[in-house]
């Protein structure tokens, strides 16, 4: 049975463990997370480009990734199961020396109208090598948002949040005040 599962929040001691690799893909346990992950992220498409198992309390080193690269380039709307790429036991085998900021924000850090958003800079471009939920050893390359969302759900899995990355607390700013901002100048605020 799917279902959707309340998002861990900010200092929950599970953020900030390290995830477990998963050695049995077979196990209920893990088609049954992989099933709670996809049910959680769509019921919030609107507002997540992602989900790791550490946000809806497992240790298993799962993480979902949104396809927006495949997004742009169809016309069709993308099945669930299409849209959430199954990313497992992840590792980062390339990644470019050049950089670039995308504003991010996590579903575990503040909900609603108080989510917290920040610029963060990351390598511009990035090869995973991972394996689907049936155990096949798979690679993915990805390039400017995509590249970052793959590296914020990986974090995930090592305990790590993006607020990690800003420095200066001036530049976190809540949904409601940066959704007014953009509204306003149509681009994001200077970075401090």
């Amino acid at each position: 049975m799917n279902m959707i599962k309340p998002i861990l929040q900010i200092g929950d001691p599970i953020l900030s463990l390290e995830t477990k690799k998963v050695a049995d893909f077979k196990s209920p346990e893990l088609k049954q997370l992989v099933a709670d992950l996809i049910d959680t992220a769509d019921s919030k498409r609107a507002i997540t480009a992602g989900l790791a198992a550490p946000q809806i309390g497992s240790q298993m080193s799962v993480c979902i990734c949104r396809r927006v690269d495949l997004e742009k380039d169809t016309t069709a709307q993308l099945s669930k199961e299409a849209l959430w790429e199954v990313v497992i036991n992840p590792e980062i085998v390339k990644q470019s020396k050049s950089t670039s900021i995308f504003w991010e924000a996590c579903m575990s850090v503040g909900v609603g109208k108080n989510a917290l958003f920040g610029p963060v800079e990351r390598p511009n471009t990035v090869t995973v090598k991972y394996q689907d939920r049936d155990g096949k050893l798979r690679s993915i390359s990805a390039r400017g948002f995509f590249a970052h969302e793959l590296q914020h759900e990986i974090d995930h899995l090592s305990g790590i949040l993006f607020l990690k990355y800003i420095s200066n607390p001036k530049n976190i700013w809540k949904r409601d005040a940066i959704d007014k901002y953009y509204d306003e100048f149509e681009t994001y605020p200077p970075i401090e």
